[in-house]
């Protein structure tokens, strides 16, 4: 019996023996999985990684390295397109406030028939002192703003734009080439320019348009004025200068109904001296006279001025 019981607690040491391994087992088991951190959580992301691991990592794709290793580079311009775009972006930023001569030059040369129109003065005057002609040593300021209406208080350089611009549709409609010195008023162009603007097209006649003004309000009228054969560097386009004078004093006085003042030759304008194409100034009439100020003014009558014009300048053109 004594041996029996020696035998049972063995067998109960073996197995509880068994069981404390099993459970040890287990236990490390499940601390063993509980302690290892996961590889998302030890590994570094790929924004911390050195750059050579990140190279290594892309193998093949190296265009993946350019983007991670390199900045974004802005395009370069090519020289050429750089130097137009500049050229563009000064043409934009300085734009031009007076007709050029070369274009009226050119379109002159296509026909030999061009008219030349000169809306007399400017917004802002020029005081800078101009010699008169190129043979004679007196100076006038380089060009005024002009008179000014008594009544209607419009600038002169506004009414001699408003009837020249007629007349260039006159002219045009009847196939008369014409360019014109000014067609706004934001210019700074001199009396003597405006004469080589018409050298250089070789107009066949340039026609400068003016309004008067008198220290009495009773004078009136219009008038043209030619360059005097007695000044020496124009007496090669006097006698043509005066013969288109005379159809424009004609065609005046047939187109508004009125006598006008006739004909003046000067010798001391400096669009004259410095032309060397014939040349004729027509002065509308007076704005310091208050019914002719007012008259010069009324559309009707500014058509009138505008045809009586055109006819003399056709007239001139035809018989050449």
């Amino acid at each position: 019996m004594k041996r029996d019981g020696i035998q049972t607690r063995r067998v109960l040491y073996v197995v509880l023996l068994i069981s404390f391994a099993v459970t040890a087992l287990v236990y490390r088991s499940n601390m063993k999985s509980v302690v290892q951190p996961t590889a998302e959580v030890t590994q570094p992301r790929e924004s911390e990684l050195p750059i050579e691991a990140v190279l290594a990592k892309v193998g093949s794709a190296p265009e993946m390295a350019i983007v991670i290793s390199e900045p974004t580079v802005q395009p370069t311009v090519q020289p050429a397109v750089q130097a137009v775009g500049e050229a563009e972006a000064q043409a934009t930023a300085q734009p031009t406030v007076q007709p050029t001569p070369g274009a009226a030059a050119h379109k002159a040369k296509s026909s030999g028939k061009l008219v030349m129109l000169d809306p007399g003065h400017q917004r802002q005057g020029n005081n800078t002192p101009e010699q008169v002609g190129p043979d004679v040593r007196d100076t006038k300021p380089a060009v005024s703003s002009g008179t000014v209406g008594v009544r209607t208080k419009k600038a002169e350089y506004v009414l001699n734009l408003e009837v020249s611009l007629l007349i260039k549709a006159q002219l045009e409609r009847r196939g008369i080439e014409v360019a014109m010195t000014r067609e706004t008023h934001d210019v700074d162009i001199s009396n003597k320019q405006r004469a080589e603007m018409a050298n250089e097209a070789g107009a066949a006649l340039a026609v400068r348009i003016h309004a008067d003004g008198d220290s009495s309000p009773k004078t009136k009228g219009f008038s043209v004025l030619y360059p005097s054969a007695s000044t020496a560097a124009v007496k090669p386009i006097a006698a043509e200068s005066r013969q288109a004078a005379g159809y424009l004093v004609e065609h005046l006085k047939a187109a508004t109904e009125a006598s006008g003042r006739g004909l003046s030759a000067r010798s001391d304008l400096s669009g004259f001296n410095w032309s060397q194409v014939p040349v004729v100034l027509v002065e509308l009439g007076f704005m310091t006279n208050p019914e002719e100020d007012e008259l010069m003014s009324e559309p009707e009558y500014q058509k009138k001025l505008a045809a009586g014009i055109a006819d003399g300048i056709e007239q001139f053109m035809t018989s050449r």
